[in-house]
């Protein structure tokens, strides 16, 4: 390793070479990395200002990470915690130690800022540098899944055969999703749609919906009026966002956003909660999403869940099919060996990640 290698803090003026670097190494569904997001969820974060923390090479970016500051609902109160993500370095600068030594040094200067509890989800190739060289381990009984639910499936099958037999295969199976969630509305009263409103400002009761939602969680993420405002109406990415009302109560919300990427459309579920003891009206909203999808000639719908939570078998019987393991991690310490024993009830979705 270079030792003449330094970690630099972000400037304003660095924004715009960020941008350059992830557009250069992302290759997630969408693009990522732009000036806008990074002012949002760094510079204009409502719960504190975040850190990015570089490497260079000069003037070059070489190695970046993250820290996203977020509130936890956790034993009756607020705690202040923080996601750390972005981990990316660049192909010619691999194996010199620089992912470690950012990852360590930018959990530290979160610890300076009171943060005990950091969290994260990398993707396979960050994981085992996380957990080898930063004391990270993964949260093995939060048990989140990433889920899907196939709508247009022509384009996947014309990549793999001809276009024509794509459009065939594609035609007939959209025929057959239309007419069996037809019949599961007609045979289901939770798929019975009460008043769905789609909504661009979040109401005004919807704390009182947050006091009575929150209840059913050890681990929830908070999503009060300021958190969600942020979250998805202040994002500089747009997102399409339902709630549901029963006899004029605000029972339960979901929030999405569509990716393009190569012929591929993914709609992802970036956010739901419904209240305690009516979780299947969540069927409702999945039906809008379906019909949402349909519309637009979506290629799958994606979503994710704790294996445990309610909502899990919820989604498996609307058709969503299970798929990998996403591991989300953690710094050992005091704090996360306290939570990681007294929770049980989690909710966790992509939203609580940097990955939408």
């Amino acid at each position: 390793m270079n030792s003449n290698w330094a970690i630099n803090q972000f400037k304003s003026e660095d924004l715009s070479k960020i941008r350059l670097f992830f557009k250069r190494l992302y290759t997630g569904m969408g693009a990522y990395g732009s000036i806008d997001l990074f002012n949002w969820k760094i510079q204009e974060n409502y719960v504190s200002t975040g850190i990015i923390n570089l490497i260079k090479d000069g003037n070059k970016i070489i190695s970046t990470t993250s820290l996203t500051p977020k509130f936890l609902y956790f034993k009756g109160k607020n705690q202040i915690v923080a996601e750390i993500g972005d981990t990316y370095t660049d192909p010619d600068y691999q194996r010199k130690g620089l992912f470690s030594m950012l990852i360590n040094q930018t959990r530290k200067h979160a610890e300076d800022k009171g943060i005990s509890f950091i969290y994260g989800t990398p993707n396979k190739q960050s994981l085992p540098g996380y957990e080898k060289k930063a004391n990270f381990k993964t949260i093995n009984n939060i048990n989140v899944y990433s889920m899907s639910l196939p709508v247009n499936i022509s384009p996947i099958i014309s990549r793999k055969s001809h276009w024509i037999i794509g459009n065939v295969i594609g035609y007939f199976y959209l025929i057959f999703i239309l007419c069996l969630y037809e019949l599961k509305k007609l045979t289901n009263k939770s798929y019975t749609i009460k008043k769905i409103i789609e909504i661009e400002v979040i109401p005004n009761d919807w704390d009182d919906f947050w006091e009575k939602a929150h209840v059913s969680h050890d681990f929830i993420f908070l999503r009060d009026l300021k958190a969600i405002e942020w979250r998805f109406i202040n994002h500089p990415n747009k997102y399409r966002f339902y709630i549901l009302k029963q006899h004029n109560e605000l029972i339960g919300y979901l929030t999405y956003r569509i990716l393009h990427e190569k012929g591929i459309t993914n709609l992802v579920i970036a956010d739901f909660l419904v209240l305690k003891g009516r979780e299947e009206y969540l069927k409702s909203l999945l039906f809008r999403v379906l019909k949402d999808s349909i519309e637009q000639s979506v290629t799958k719908i994606s979503i994710w869940c704790p294996q445990d939570s309610p909502y899990f078998r919820i989604l498996k019987d609307f058709g969503f099919i299970r798929g990998s393991n996403v591991p989300v991690i953690c710094y050992q310490n005091d704090f996360a060996s306290e939570i990681q024993d007294s929770c049980h009830k989690w909710h966790f979705t992509i939203s609580d990640s940097d990955n939408i």
